[in-house]
């Protein structure tokens, strides 16, 4: 199962960074999520947006309209856990390592490459 994991914050308000001592423990608990294959994906989501409309047979791109300043997304994880209370107990320490503050936490639910790939016959 795959679990999106982030934090929001709004335009213009400050966000109080990790201490050192958190950032050498999130560097830690990154590089071993990575390594073990936990950590699908990392990364932030721009305020600018693209929009790919189909109608009628007609394409049409546009930009906008953009993220709202109360919905920016500047950071995110997706890992791969057995279980919610797995994905939880990540996420926790993932917190902890921040420092205080609110991470929110999805199921992302669909197929995965992972799922797609041919499984050899018995």
């Amino acid at each position: 199962m795959h679990f999106f994991i982030y934090f929001t914050m709004t335009e213009g308000e400050p966000m109080n960074p990790p201490s050192a001592e958190g950032m050498a423990k999130m560097g830690k608990l990154m590089q071993d999520a990575f390594a073990s294959g936990r950590i699908v994906a990392t990364g932030k989501l721009p305020r600018e947006v693209t929009n790919i409309q189909l109608q009628q047979g007609e394409f049409s791109i546009s930009d906008g309209p953009f993220i709202e300043g109360k919905e920016l997304i500047p950071g995110f994880t997706v890992i791969n856990a057995e279980s919610k209370q797995e994905a939880l107990q990540w996420a926790q320490q993932m917190r902890e390592c921040m420092g205080d503050g609110t991470l929110k936490m999805a199921q992302l639910m669909g197929t995965s490459a992972d799922d797609m790939k041919m499984k050899p016959n018995a």
